[in-house]
C-alpha cells in the first residue's frame, strides 16, 4: 500500500515548533477530550506549546468525494485556512488560521484538519435572537453594521447562521467573529441578495423587522421592499428546511432499526433470529445499495481467487500449535448450574489449551470489570478476545470509541489480539449491511493506530461458508487493514466435516477463503477460524440450530476430524472449538446443576496431548480413507479414520495404538485394527519408519 501523502501549510511556525508528526498529531487529537462539537465534524480545543487553539477534523469524505477533493477541488481545511487568510486580509475579525493539514493517499483524500488561534467571546449570536442577552436590539444593529461592511468588501459568508457568528462586547460596542469559513463567496454583493443573506438568522418577526430595516437604513433602500425580501427568503428557506426534514424523517422512521428488536437468547448464546417480516423489509430497503457492491467484490475475488487457490494448494509442513476453545462468561438461566471460574480454570488446566477466546459484549459493558479479571487471571494464555457488537454500539460511535478504549487501555499488556465483531452476515447480530461493519471496524482500527499499535485486529468474521459476503468483507476501498481474517466456518451440518456444501469441503472451503486473503490488500494472510461446533439432539432450545441435529456419539468423531483436516491444509493460525460449557454443543453439559464432561471433552483432551507441539508431516487421502502424519520428538503419528466404508489393517509389535479418547487399544490378541470414522492414533518410532500404504490397508 502506498505511503500517505501529507499536506501541510502553516501559518504561525510557532504551533509545531520541534517538527510535525502526523502520528503523533493524531494520537494527540484522538486522546484529547477537551470536545466543543462531535457529530459531522469534530471539533476541540487543543493547546500546542503556549498557543491555545481549536482544532477541527473534518468528516472523512466518501470514496468518491476523496477523489474530487484530491483532484478537483480545494478541501475544506484548505479553503477555511484561505478563507481566513482573506477575511483577516480584509479587517474582517475571524479566529487567526494557524495550520491546514491535508492526507491523501494515491486516489484520494482521506482526512483534513483545521487549526485556529483560540479567540475570547461572550456568546455566539443565537444567544441575541433567543432575547437572552440585555440591549439585544442595539447588538442586532450591530450585526447589521458589521454585515453590511462584509458584503461591501465583497465577501458573502454562505452558511451565515447564528452559531456561526460570535460576538464580543468591548468598550465602543460590539465586535462579531466569523467561524467555519469553508463555504464564501467572493463578488459583489447587491442588496436585495445581502439582505437575503440573513434568512437564516432568525424566524422571529420581530429580530426580523429589525434586521430588515437596519439593513435598508445601511444601504439607502426601502424598509417595506427589504422587509419582503427578507420574509419572502425566511419562509422560502424555512419551508425548504420542512421538506427536507420531512422527507428525512420518512427515511428516518422507515430506516430506523429499533434496538428492542434485537434480543439476546440465553440458552444459544447468540441473539433470537428476525422473525418479524416486516423488519425484515426494513432493512433489506436499508442495505439495497450496500448489497450491490456485493456483486462486484465478487466478481473480482472470483477473477483473482482461482490463481491463488492453485498456487496456494501444495501441502506444507507446519507446528501445530493452533488448538482453541472458547470460553464464556454468559450468565447462567433456568436449570443450568453456575459454574465458578475457578472451576472454569480447573477445566482450562485439565485440557492443557493455551489458546483460549474470550467474548466481551459492548452490551454487557456495566459487567466489563468481571471479563476484565476472568482475562487478566489466564496467566500464560495466548487470549483472543471477542468484541461482540451491539445496535446501540453500531449506531453510537464516539460510545463504541470511549468502550474500545477501556477494553484495550486495561488488557493491551495481556491480550495482543482481538476480534472486532462478530457474524456479520446474519442480520439478528445487528449489522445492516457490511458498510455498517467497516464503519465500526474503523472505530478500533483508529484506536489502535493511534494509540495502541501493538495490538492485532481480526476483521471480516463471515459465519458459514458466504464467499459473496466473503469477498465483499476483505476487497474494499476503505482505509482499514486487518491483521488477520476471522471467520466461523461452519461445515454443512448435515453431516461429517468431509461433506461437501456447494461442491467445497472443509480442506476447499479453507483454501478458497485464504485464496481470497492472499488476494485482497486490506488483510495479511492469517486465518483464523473462530468459532465451530455441530448443535446436538435433544438440546433443540440450547442449540443455535433447530435443524440438522446430531446425536452426542458423532460430536467427537465430526469435532476431531475437523481439527485434523484443518491441520492438513497448512491454512490456518488458530482454530477455536465453539464453547466449553454450552448444553446444545459444548464440551460440557451444565444442566440439571451437575458438570457433566461430555465424550468430547477427553477427545479434545487427548487430540492436544498427541499432536500439540508436533509437526505436520504429510496428508494421504484414498477415496473414503485419510491419514494425517505428524512428527513429534522422536516418533510419527498417524491419525486415520475412514468415511463411508470401513477398513483395516494389520499392527506390529513396534506400533503403539490408541483410540479417539487416548486409550491403548490392545494388539496382542487381535492384531487386526479397524479403521471406522473415529479415528485412531498410530504411534511409531522414527527409527526404521515406514509410511502406511492406504492403497493396502484392507488387506
Amino acid at each position: 500500500m502506498k505511503k500517505n501523502e501529507l499536506k501541510i501549510e502553516l501559518h504561525s511556525e510557532e504551533i509545531f515548533p520541534n517538527g510535525f508528526s502526523l502520528k503523533d498529531f493524531e494520537k494527540f487529537f484522538e486522546e484529547n477530550q477537551n470536545i466543543i462539537k462531535n457529530n459531522r465534524n469534530t471539533i476541540k480545543k487543543l493547546r500546542f506549546g503556549e498557543i491555545e487553539t481549536v482544532t477541527k477534523s473534518f468528516k472523512t469524505p466518501n470514496f468518491i468525494q476523496g477523489m474530487i477533493y484530491k483532484f478537483f477541488r480545494k478541501t475544506k481545511a484548505k479553503r477555511s485556512f484561505e478563507h481566513s487568510l482573506l477575511l483577516n486580509q480584509k479587517g474582517i475579525k475571524t479566529p487567526e488560521p494557524l495550520c491546514y493539514i491535508e492526507v491523501f493517499d494515491r486516489f484520494r483524500l482521506k482526512q483534513s484538519y483545521f487549526i485556529s488561534r483560540q479567540i475570547n467571546y461572550d456568546f455566539t449570536l443565537d444567544l441575541v435572537t433567543q432575547k437572552e442577552v440585555e440591549k439585544y436590539k442595539d447588538i442586532l444593529k450591530s450585526f447589521i453594521d458589521f454585515t453590511y461592511d462584509l458584503h461591501k468588501k465583497n465577501i458573502m459568508h454562505l452558511d451565515y447562521v447564528v452559531g456561526n457568528i460570535c460576538v464580543k462586547k468591548i468598550d465602543k460596542g460590539y465586535e462579531f467573529f466569523l467561524v467555519d469559513l469553508n463555504r464564501l463567496y467572493q463578488g459583489t454583493v447587491n442588496s436585495k441578495t445581502g439582505v437575503k443573506n440573513l434568512k437564516r438568522i432568525s424566524r422571529d418577526p420581530e429580530i426580523i423587522k429589525i434586521l430588515a430595516e437596519e439593513y435598508a437604513n445601511k444601504s439607502s433602500g426601502s424598509f417595506s421592499d427589504f422587509t419582503h425580501y427578507l420574509m419572502r427568503s425566511v419562509n422560502r428557506n424555512l419551508q425548504r428546511s420542512k421538506l427536507k426534514r420531512f422527507i428525512k424523517n420518512i427515511f428516518a422512521k422507515d430506516l430506523r432499526v429499533p434496538r428492542l428488536s434485537y434480543a439476546w437468547d440465553y440458552h444459544s448464546n447468540q441473539p433470537h433470529v428476525l422473525n418479524n417480516k416486516k423488519l425484515k423489509r426494513k432493512i433489506a430497503f436499508m442495505s439495497w445499495f450496500a448489497n450491490l457492491k456485493i456483486i462486484t467484490s465478487s466478481a473480482y475475488g472470483f477473477l483473482t481467487g482461482p490463481y491463488f487457490y492453485v498456487k496456494n494448494s501444495k501441502f506444507s509442513e507446519r507446528k501445530i500449535d493452533s488448538f482453541g476453545l472458547c470460553v464464556n462468561l454468559d450468565k447462567p438461566v433456568e436449570s443450568q448450574k453456575l459454574i465458578s471460574n475457578d472451576e472454569l480454570y480447573e477445566m482450562i488446566d485439565e485440557l492443557a489449551i493455551d489458546n483460549i477466546l474470550v467474548r466481551i459484549p459492548l452490551a454487557d459493558f456495566d459487567n466489563i470489570e468481571k471479563y476484565i479479571r476472568f482475562i487478566t487471571n489466564l496467566q500464560g494464555k495466548d487470549v483472543l478476545v471477542c468484541i461482540l457488537q451491539d445496535r446501540e454500539h453500531i449506531e453510537e460511535k464516539y460510545l463504541t470509541k470511549q468502550r474500545l478504549d477501556y477494553i484495550f487501555s486495561n488488557l493491551c499488556n495481556q491480550v495482543k489480539t482481538f476480534q472486532i465483531g462478530n457474524s456479520i452476515n446474519r442480520k439478528k447480530w445487528a449489522f445492516v449491511s457490511i458498510d455498517e461493519y467497516f464503519a465500526f471496524f474503523k472505530t478500533a482500527y483508529d484506536l489502535k493506530k493511534n494509540k495502541f499499535p501493538k495490538i492485532k485486529l481480526l476483521g471480516s468474521n463471515i459465519i458459514d461458508f458466504d464467499l459473496p459476503f466473503f469477498a465483499r468483507s476483505i476487497f474494499h476501498l476503505k482505509s482499514i487493514f486487518y491483521d488477520g481474517i476471522a471467520t466461523q466456518l461452519y461445515v454443512d451440518r448435515r453431516g461429517g466435516p468431509e461433506e461437501k456444501q456447494l461442491g467445497f469441503n472443509l480442506a476447499s472451503k479453507i483454501k478458497a477463503y485464504a485464496a481470497l486473503a492472499s488476494a485482497s490488500r486490506n488483510t495479511s494472510n492469517e486465518l483464523y477460524i473462530t468459532e465451530v461446533n455441530w448443535p446436538l439432539q435433544g438440546m433443540g432450545e440450547w442449540s443455535p440450530s433447530k435443524e440438522y441435529l446430531i446425536e452426542e456419539s458423532f460430536q467427537s468423531r465430526y469435532m476431531v476430524r475437523y481439527y485434523l483436516l484443518m491441520l492438513a491444509s497448512g491454512k490456518v493460525k488458530k482454530c477455536y472449538w465453539h464453547q466449553l460449557v454450552a448444553p446444545g454443543y459444548g464440551l460440557v453439559n451444565n444442566l440439571d446443576g451437575k458438570i457433566n464432561k461430555r465424550d468430547a471433552y477427553f477427545c479434545f483432551k487427548h487430540m492436544i496431548e498427541a499432536l500439540s507441539g508436533g509437526k505436520t508431516s504429510k496428508f494421504i487421502q484414498e477415496k473414503n480413507l485419510y491419514c494425517l502424519i505428524v512428527e513429534k520428538e522422536n516418533t510419527f503419528l498417524e491419525v486415520i479414520w475412514s468415511i463411508d466404508k470401513n477398513a483395516s489393517f494389520k499392527s506390529n509389535p513396534s506400533q503403539q495404538i490408541f483410540d479417539i479418547r487416548g486409550k491403548v487399544i490392545d494388539t496382542k490378541n487381535s492384531p487386526i485394527i479397524e479403521i471406522t470414522d473415529e479415528v485412531v492414533y498410530i504411534e511409531k518410532q522414527k527409527t526404521n519408519y515406514e509410511e502406511i500404504n492406504l492403497k493396502f490397508i484392507n488387506e
